[in-house]
């Protein structure tokens, strides 16, 4: 049964609710009270009350109950009621979309008041007259203090014993996320890791476990971290009635706990006023008050805080209604009235807004006394009406009922008076509990939060691992673009691009050394301990060294070479190894002494120079970043690409000094192209120096062209078979098959001569020339199948271009058949034109490459020229650019036209010589060294290695003594 009161309170309620949800207003302390003076009207105002607790009992929406007491001490019972509703769950209908009320504060003013109640239960004194016999005030205060550290400023001791259980059983519950996380660890741990690992893990689980049990049972959860210790420190409440000014730190921890136990002290003292029986009546009142106010300012910022919208847990946005304490009887006696004006009281001290909403029901005898004014004759209630609501009067009266000289001191208390007609009035509709409505907030929690983490850090790990697969140095954030992760043809993953940031390219095993040879395999050589890992960091030490140099200047010289291979054939790399030490020499000697420092940034291009253009386009979005690259060294081998990659370079304004290319097309068509060795046409035409002095009879007059089928990475050997072929017939010669014969490479990437060697060695001409249009990895095969092949027993004259230089004859590592005799050009001979320059004083010092012979550049580290050739470039390309002033402060655009300008003496390879060098010329660039070596066995059967004739960089003057 419902009657219009009970009807007009509910609506009233949930009006209250919704102003809350909508608009977080402020809510007051409802007075519901009779308009009569009728004990049975009295109840019915109770059994309002009621009636709308009992509808909420079905709802969600937060509520308690308070229990009437009939008896004891008001302000016990006062204290008590604020004690119960800081303790326990509040009710609503099945379980809470969010955790309960936490009541820090109230717990740490409830502790006060256990240690209090403890001094003065054991006290002889207490509950009687203060006598001789009674302890001084301040030594039961010290009491009190005492008392408190005995419970760790707890309300109630702590149990002893299964300490070490709680601790665990949430860490080992399989059946939880956390437990789950640590039980697969510990899994994965013991099967997967050492014994010393596990005992560590173990001995440093039981440790944190032991320091987390130790903390919890003897550091108060009150200190100075926690926010009720520094709500106690802080508050103006108790610094406007004592004598501790408010003072709290996060880094002094030491001063705001001194705080806290100064104001504790004060506190204690006031409650035991409030309680010793001596008291003065005004003091003991005053105290009281203090004691309740207090008490009630701890719950209602506990509640605040609890709705706190801006809380990392979105607690003010999960709990949408305010929490409602519905009053059934409040009287003086039962202390329910005290609690009210208390609430009231505070509420027109502070400046912050908490969410309780109460409900109470007075006796109409109780309410002038209660809400009787200095200022003011007794207010009347608000009546329900067409004027906005007893509310909106009240909101908009609130101001002012709060000033001291306008209103009255219970300005938060709506008293609502109920007639006897709206009391006594029936009906028969029930009432509903107040709608609350669900927030998609309660989604926002420490398991949900936990689960987002997990998916982002496994989303974040995928990730990585993509941009693992990618980039060779990859992050979540910013990920290196200067070198990016490929696959070659031999399925192996390289890194390809510009090692700049943390970027390597030298892999676990540290890939070939400059000796030719693994790590391991033979430590006497020269540059058994030199390999691309310590060239790099060598690099790296000397650009920071130019980096910290005051008031420097220095360009970028790019490095672009092959510095990985495929699994198997790391061989294949020692080349650009040595090109590549070639360059940190020339860059330490010339910022040894040079104003315009060097600095080196190192391109890989895959293996023979798979990703040239992947490479290029790296190199030239670092250059459009860094204005101080000046050029690039290296790209020195000849792919179908570098037409494509010298283009790119072009447009980008950067120079390119080749060392080993001989490709002749490069030069006609870049005007960026500066290319230090002899173009397979200059070959060509020096091994026709060999053919025409073989004096072979006319009728025998047949050659034979052995080429690679083309591939995209190599365009150096259809290029020297078509000016091989050339040569050949202008020489007189026929060509089996009447064209050149292409070979391929099988799956371990080792030449397949079978098809090429059938039709050369088993046809009816049988060759007196084999030209090899190839590279020094096939020789190594060829020689052997032409020693095995009875067709090709004959003597043989094997010509070859510069790639030969890369062979091992003198170790052995390649061989050479008994009946042939083996020619190659050579753009470089060390040991003949570099005795002159400093090289090798250069590489003793630097990198300690010290070889035993007397020439030291008959040694394998320089007798190539690799090495030579790329310190003659880095040199030629800083020349160039000291010539155009060129600097990281302005610019380097000027240094491809200074390069045309360029003369260097007494270099390892000659003379480098640019002067001559015109842009886009049809003919050959002139001054490139080329050399005419000749291998073949002595009697003992050993490899014999001669320079017939050549010239050094720099003379243009033709070959002579070139004899067979």
């Amino acid at each position: 049964m419902r009657t219009t009161a009970k009807y007009e309170v509910d609506a009233l309620v949930q009006d209250l609710v919704a102003q809350f949800s909508a608009a977080r207003l402020p809510m007051p302390v409802v007075v519901l009270y009779a308009q009569e003076d009728d004990p049975e009207l009295d109840a019915e105002v109770r059994s309002v009350v009621r009636a709308v607790q009992e509808a909420q009992e079905g709802g969600d929406l937060p509520h308690r109950t308070v229990p009437h007491v009939p008896d004891g001490d008001p302000h016990g019972n006062a204290i008590a009621i604020l004690d119960g509703l800081a303790k326990g769950p509040w009710a609503r209908r099945g379980p809470s979309w969010y955790r309960g009320y936490p009541a820090p504060r109230s717990r740490l003013v409830a502790a006060i008041e256990a240690a209090t109640r403890h001094v003065l239960d054991d006290s002889p004194a207490a509950g009687a007259a203060p006598g001789p016999g009674a302890r001084p005030f301040e030594e039961q205060v010290e009491s009190v203090l005492a008392r408190l550290r005995d419970l760790h400023w707890r309300p109630e001791p702590r149990v002893a014993g299964g300490e070490l259980q709680r601790l665990l059983s949430p860490v080992l519950n399989s059946t939880t996320l956390i437990g789950a996380f640590v039980l697969a660890a510990l899994t994965s741990l013991l099967t997967q890791a050492s014994w010393q690992l596990v005992a560590a893990v173990l001995l440093g689980a039981v440790a944190v476990l032991g320091a987390t049990g130790w903390v919890r049972r003897n550091t108060a959860p009150l200190s100075w971290l926690g926010p009720a210790s520094r709500w106690f420190a802080t508050t103006t409440f108790l610094a406007a009635s004592g004598r501790q000014a408010a003072a709290w730190s996060l880094w002094r921890p030491r001063m705001s706990w001194d705080v806290t136990q100064a104001r504790a002290r004060e506190v204690a003292g006031e409650i035991l006023k409030a309680q010793l029986p001596g008291t003065p009546a005004e003091e003991r009142d005053r105290a009281q008050q203090f004691h309740l106010q207090l008490r009630t300012l701890a719950l209602l910022e506990d509640l605040r805080r609890a709705h706190r919208s801006w809380a990392p847990d979105a607690r003010g946005r999960k709990r949408r209604v305010p929490p409602v304490v519905f009053v059934p009887r409040a009287d003086a006696p039962g202390g329910a009235l005290r609690v009210l004006g208390a609430i009231s009281d505070v509420r027109s001290r502070r400046s912050e807004q908490d969410p309780l909403l109460v409900l109470a029901a007075v006796a109409h005898a109780d309410v002038t006394a209660w809400m009787e004014d200095e200022h003011t004759a007794p207010p009347g209630g608000h009546p329900f009406g067409p004027r906005g609501g007893p509310y909106e009067n009240w909101v908009s009266d609130l101001r002012v009922r709060q000033a001291p000289s306008r209103g009255r001191a219970l300005a938060w208390t709506l008293p609502v008076r109920l007639t006897r007609q709206q009391l006594q009035a029936g009906g028969s509709t029930r009432l509903a509990p107040v709608p609350v409505r669900r927030s998609w907030w309660f989604l926002w929690s420490r398991w949900s939060v936990l689960l987002a983490l997990v998916l982002v850090a496994a989303g974040a790990g995928l990730r990585v691992q993509q941009l693992a697969e990618r980039y060779c140095e990859a992050r979540l954030v910013g990920s290196n673009p200067d070198a990016v992760w490929r696959t070659g043809p031999g399925g192996t993953p390289e890194c390809v691009g510009v090692a700049t940031g943390s970027v390597t390219f030298a892999g676990d095993g540290g890939g070939v050394r400059l000796s030719g040879e693994l790590p391991g395999r033979d430590s006497e050589r020269t540059g058994a301990d030199v390999g691309l890992g310590e060239l790099e960091a060598a690099i790296r030490r000397e650009n920071a060294r130019v980096d910290a140099l005051p008031d420097v200047r220095y360009v970028t010289v790019v490095y672009a070479g092959a510095l990985t291979t495929a699994a198997g054939q790391e061989g294949r790399a020692l080349n650009g190894l040595k090109e590549l030490a070639g360059v940190h020499l020339a860059q330490v000697r010339n910022n040894a002494g040079d104003p315009l420092k060097v600095k080196v940034l190192v391109a890989n291009g895959g293996q023979d120079m798979y990703f040239q253009t992947e490479m290029v386009h790296r190199i030239v979005d670092l250059a459009a970043r860094d204005r101080s690259v000046a050029g690039v060294v290296g790209l020195g081998r000849d792919t179908e690409d570098s037409d494509a990659a010298l283009t790119l370079l072009q447009q980008a304004g950067l120079a390119v000094v080749s060392t080993t290319n001989s490709a002749s097309y490069l030069a006609r068509g870049h005007v960026n192209y500066f290319g230090l060795a002899a173009t397979d046409q200059e070959e060509a035409a020096a091994l026709r120096l060999i053919v025409d002095g073989l004096g072979t009879p006319p009728q025998d007059r047949w050659a034979a062209v052995l080429t690679r089928t083309p591939t995209p990475d190599d365009r150096y050997s259809p290029e020297h078979a078509r000016y091989g072929s050339a040569m050949l017939t202008d020489a007189g010669y026929r060509l089996v098959g009447g064209r050149p014969l292409e070979y391929g490479l099988n799956s371990n990437g080792d030449p397949d001569y079978e098809q090429a060697l059938a039709t050369t060695c088993h046809g009816g001409h049988p060759p007196a020339v084999l030209y090899l249009a190839g590279r020094a990895d096939d020789v190594n095969q060829l020689m052997r199948r032409l020693a095995d092949d009875k067709g090709c027993a004959r003597p043989l004259t094997v010509l070859t271009g510069d790639d030969l230089t890369k062979a091992q004859f003198r170790t052995g590592g390649t061989a050479v058949a008994p009946q042939a005799t083996l020619y190659y050009t050579a753009l470089s001979d060390p040991a003949a034109t570099a005795r002159g320059s400093d090289l090798a004083a250069t590489a003793a010092a630097v990198l300690h490459l010290v070889p035993r012979a007397a020439n030291p550049y008959e040694d394998d580290v320089f007798s190539d020229g690799s090495l030579a050739l790329a310190y003659d470039a880095v040199a030629a390309l800083q020349a160039g650019a000291a010539k155009a002033g060129a600097s990281q402060l302005t610019g380097t655009g000027s240094v491809m036209a200074a390069l045309r300008a360029v003369q260097l003496n007494n270099r390892p390879t000659g003379t480098v010589d640019f002067r001559g060098a015109a842009p886009l010329a049809t003919e050959p660039q002139p001054g490139h060294g080329l050399h005419v070596i000749r291998v073949r066995r002595d009697a003992q059967g050993a490899p014999v290695v001669d320079r017939l004739c050549g010239r050094p960089a720099g003379e243009t003057a033709p070959l002579t003594g070139c004899a067979p």
